[in-house]
């Protein structure tokens, strides 16, 4: 056998095996609650309200109800989710699985007196940070 036919058939080979593999690829993109539809710092702590808190921000996602007032928690969560999967079509042996995966999350927290009015406020912003898949 000639160098070039050599040649020929082992890209022959190498084509056939790469058509022979069945891959699988995914992406999926996972977002619950909302976007936070002001900011945080609009909120006085010993002066809004919650009527002020629901005209800024909406319904929030949870309220939960202390001992010392009610909170309520306003959470905005992504996920962004890809893989790649290569495997024998025969025998079904899995010879390569690739994942990413990233998970961030906006969270407004309010907690209130047991006058309705704003005692405490945290903020987390983290979905600017969503990298591409």
């Amino acid at each position: 056998m000639k160098q070039s036919e050599r040649r020929r058939f082992l890209a022959g080979v190498i084509v056939w095996a790469v058509a022979m593999l069945s891959e699988g690829c995914t992406i999926a993109r996972s977002y619950s609650g909302a976007p936070l539809r002001a900011d945080a710092s609009v909120l006085v702590e010993g002066q809004s309200t919650k009527g002020e808190v629901l005209r800024s921000f909406g319904p929030p996602t949870q309220i939960t109800h202390q001992t010392d007032g009610d909170a309520f928690v306003y959470s905005f969560d992504r996920m962004n989710f890809s893989s790649l999967t290569l495997q024998e079509p025969i025998t079904g042996l899995r010879l390569f699985t690739y994942q990413r995966e990233f998970n961030k999350r906006d969270r407004l927290v309010v907690l209130f007196d047991f006058g309705g009015v704003v005692r405490s406020v945290t903020v987390e912003h983290d979905t600017p940070e969503m990298p591409a898949l």
